[in-house]
């Protein structure tokens, strides 16, 4: 019997359809290698902060967004490591360099106009992550030449986190022109203690990239077991923290539980470094222990 080549025959129809998936994971992938994603990580930061600090939702949350989407940006347009540590990145980013490049200035330059619409405090914060990433990413540093702060072990993870977690910690305080509380210095503790573990483990994932590079981290230098300790230590130093919030009324001890499972959750994500996972998905699997600690504080407050 012969076979059927009618015009419906399901090989034709794989070939006619096309994959929704496909569309889905090109433009998760372009939001993730064009910093919209740290973006968005950073205004959820700023959320959960005003919940905890019951603070209103104001414009911080937007600036939050567009300032880590410039400052990531930027970063990705220099950063060398990335021919090595994410080759995939490094192509989207040759590709739409010049794109890249207008929209991180011009989201910086918007960030500064609304800051300085609300003050003098709130436009030198929004400063902060900016002077930081110079910092960070040029050779001012007069040694050999010429040395990046991104190279000199510890100082490199200390200075984004720091500044950072004053950022998210601190901008919406200025907004809502509220006092700096100790609860408000707690969760800019907590937000920097959880942020030296996310870069870590990032620097984890990229030790082949860093290597080539000179960049000194802990997964570089003592190697990646002894920075998983490292990580498993601050994790218990930041439940001691919390502990030590609910004990003394810093925080309410339902806002201080609601922020557990996210320290939990970041003890289950370094446990996977140096395993057999998919390291392109490891820094994107950390940043989602943000959306959990939304809900978590939602179900709190």
């Amino acid at each position: 019997m012969s076979q059927s080549n009618g015009p419906y025959e399901p090989e034709q129809f794989t070939y006619r359809l096309p994959d929704p998936t496909v569309a889905v994971e090109r433009a998760f992938g372009a939001a993730k290698y064009a910093s919209i994603l740290d973006g968005l990580v950073a205004a959820t930061k700023v959320v959960v902060v005003s919940l905890l600090l019951s603070l209103p939702l104001t414009t911080a949350v937007l600036l939050a967004g567009l300032v880590t989407f410039s400052v990531y940006g930027s970063n990705k347009l220099v950063d060398a490591e990335d021919e090595v540590n994410c080759p995939g990145r490094a192509s989207f980013v040759a590709r739409n360099r010049e794109a890249l490049l207008v929209g991180t200035l011009g989201a910086y330059v918007l960030a500064l106009g609304l800051a300085a619409l609300e003050g003098l405090d709130s436009f030198l914060l929004t400063l902060v992550p900016a002077a930081a990433a110079v910092l960070y990413s040029t050779p001012w540093l007069p040694v050999d030449g010429g040395t990046r702060l991104k190279d000199v072990l510890v100082v490199n993870t200390v200075l984004v986190a720091g500044s950072w977690a004053a950022y998210v910690a601190f901008i919406p305080v200025a907004y809502a022109d509220a006092p700096v509380t100790p609860a408000a210095l707690t969760v800019c503790a907590f937000f920097f203690l959880q942020t030296v573990v996310a870069g870590e483990v990032l620097n984890a994932r990229d030790v082949a990239g860093d290597r080539a590079e000179g960049v000194s981290t802990m997964a570089t230098v003592f190697g990646i077991r002894h920075t998983q300790f490292v990580l498993y230590a601050l994790d218990v130093v930041t439940l001691a923290l919390l502990v030590w919030a609910a004990t003394t009324g810093v925080l309410s001890v339902p806002l201080a539980l609601a922020l557990v499972p996210a320290v939990g959750y970041s003890l289950l994500v370094t446990a996977l470094v140096g395993r057999d996972v998919d390291r392109g998905r490891l820094g994107t699997c950390r940043d989602c222990q943000y959306l959990l600690m939304l809900c978590c504080v939602l179900v709190a407050v």
